[in-house]
């Protein structure tokens, strides 16, 4: 008698990979219910796979962009504190500027002088600051420091090259020239004054010339170069004057008033001359005052103004155009206009970062979305950088001692200087324009991660009902294969137990 497998003992046939799979599928879902993912690869997902693998290449894309977005926004708060805090120092130091403020000390310099050098260490400080390794004002070349240290810049390096306090005398001494800021006085004849000023690029320029009365006939000749002639052609009346107009180096224009006075009477040197006996007597007090007025300018208002030229030139410079300086010794005679020919060698260059041609915010960039990128980077050298750089230093560097007379006026002119500078006027850039630009990398930052915080919930949402389970539905689906499971191994318990006998 044959005993098919469909007979008795059939389970020693039944094929035992169903019990395998049944027991792995049993386990699978364990796994499900402990780690709530659907699967773990791709491949078991079917049909929605592919709906996964793009969707989990989305995130993975804005993950990326919220990750530079996050970096950007830390050295963004950082720059704009910088440039927040600079703009302070600048304004604290021009209202310490203010005019009639000169206080005579023991050091030459004044207490707002003293407080200047403090701030100009603060402001190198600032533009040095550096996060994550990387400098934020250095342009492209992050992980170089933007600026030289306080001492370098003003003292030079030790090694040869010099700092700003040696450039500032040598500009001095090229304005002020023999001591009258490059003008010279001759007589062509006993009663008449001339006043020529020298072809070169420093001191004092003629502008202009007039007089009040009809006594001392005034001409300005507007050549290369330019000169004043006064002519005593009458005796004048006291209260006449005569008026030269001065345009000094750093392009500001003084005044020279002389006013005629008396025989006999009293007065400044520098602002009155003296009628005398004859024409020529006057003709000769008239050029000594002309000579007292300029001399007194190119002690007060011409170092102030030599300083400016000297300052700005300097902060100018950068690693591909170093800072110009004037040709010598002699600087008092040299014709030959400031040049930085050779002078990377013998100068400090006070800058150190990136100083290519294209706008600061451009050297730094984080892209935020597909098609959009931010601005982010700055330069120490920007403008206004550089203009505020240049007031401390000037004020930290001028020297103006109590013993001497003309300190008062010296100290004056170089506030009034600096208190215009620090304004930022004119076309000049102002801190504030840096903090906008900041600020508005920082709201197209704070608007694309809302954006994408937006977007990934939901497609972390809609991810998760293709990837994950829930405890309900696999308890349900463990709990109907546990039915099945316990009724195929009773089943299997009563087939073990048939035998032949039975069977038949």
């Amino acid at each position: 008698m044959t005993i098919t497998s469909y007979g008795t003992g059939a389970y020693r046939a039944a094929k035992p990979n169903e019990y395998v799979s049944t027991r792995a599928q049993f386990d699978d879902l364990q796994r499900q219910l402990s780690t709530k993912q659907r699967s773990t690869s791709y491949g078991d997902l079917g049909i929605d796979r592919r709906v996964s693998l793009d969707l989990n290449g989305k995130i993975s894309q804005i993950d990326s962009w919220l990750s530079g977005i996050e970096l950007s926004n830390v050295n963004l708060k950082l720059s704009s504190q910088s440039v927040e805090n600079f703009a302070k120092l600048a304004t604290e130091s021009r209202n310490d500027m203010r005019s009639n403020s000169y206080v005579p000390a023991a050091g030459g310099r004044t207490a707002p002088q003293v407080l200047a050098e403090e701030k100009f260490k603060q402001t190198l400080d600032l533009l040095n600051t550096a996060v994550n390794g990387r400098y934020l004002f250095s342009g492209k070349t992050s992980d170089t420091q933007p600026t030289a240290s306080f001492d370098e810049i003003m003292n030079g390096d030790g090694a040869g090259k010099v700092g700003l306090r040696q450039l500032i005398e040598e500009r001095r001494q090229a304005d002020v020239g023999s001591g009258l800021g490059r003008l010279t006085t001759t007589m062509p004849t006993t009663t008449s004054v001339t006043v020529t000023d020298e072809a070169s690029a420093y001191g004092f320029k003629l502008a202009g010339a007039t007089s009040s009365g009809a006594a001392i006939a005034v001409t300005y000749g507007n050549g290369a170069p330019s000169n004043v002639a006064a002519d005593v052609t009458a005796q004048p009346q006291p209260g006449d004057k005569v008026s030269l107009k001065l345009t000094l180096p750093d392009g500001t224009q003084e005044d020279i008033v002389l006013t005629a006075r008396a025989a006999g009477t009293n007065g400044s040197a520098a602002e009155t001359f003296q009628i005398g006996a004859t024409t020529t007597d006057t003709a000769n007090a008239l050029k000594a005052s002309i000579e007292a007025a300029l001399d007194r300018e190119a002690k007060t208002t011409l170092p102030a103004a030599s300083a400016q030229v000297a300052a700005s030139d300097f902060f100018a410079g950068s690693p591909n155009n170093p800072p110009k300086r004037v040709p010598g010794p002699n600087f008092a005679t040299t014709l030959a206009p400031p040049s930085n020919a050779g002078t990377a060698a013998t100068t400090v260059t006070w800058y150190r970062g990136d100083d290519g041609s294209d706008p600061a915010r451009s050297t730094a960039t984080v892209q935020v979305d597909q098609g959009q990128v931010v601005g982010t980077g700055a330069r120490a050298n920007e403008q206004a950088f550089r203009v505020g750089l240049a007031q401390f230093a000037v004020m930290s560097i001028m020297n103006f001692p109590a013993s001497d007379p003309n300190s008062q006026a010296g100290y004056d002119a170089m506030a009034s200087r600096v208190g215009d500078q620090l304004g930022f006027g004119g076309a000049t850039q102002k801190p504030a324009e840096i903090i906008t630009e900041l600020g508005s990398a920082q709201t197209a930052l704070a608007a694309a991660k809302e954006r994408h915080q937006s977007t990934k919930n939901y497609l972390d949402t809609t991810l998760s009902g293709i990837e994950t389970v829930t405890t309900e539905e696999v308890a349900t689906q463990i709990l109907s294969l546990q039915t099945q499971l316990q009724a195929s191994y009773q089943v299997t318990s009563m087939l073990s137990k048939l035998s032949l006998t039975n069977f038949l």
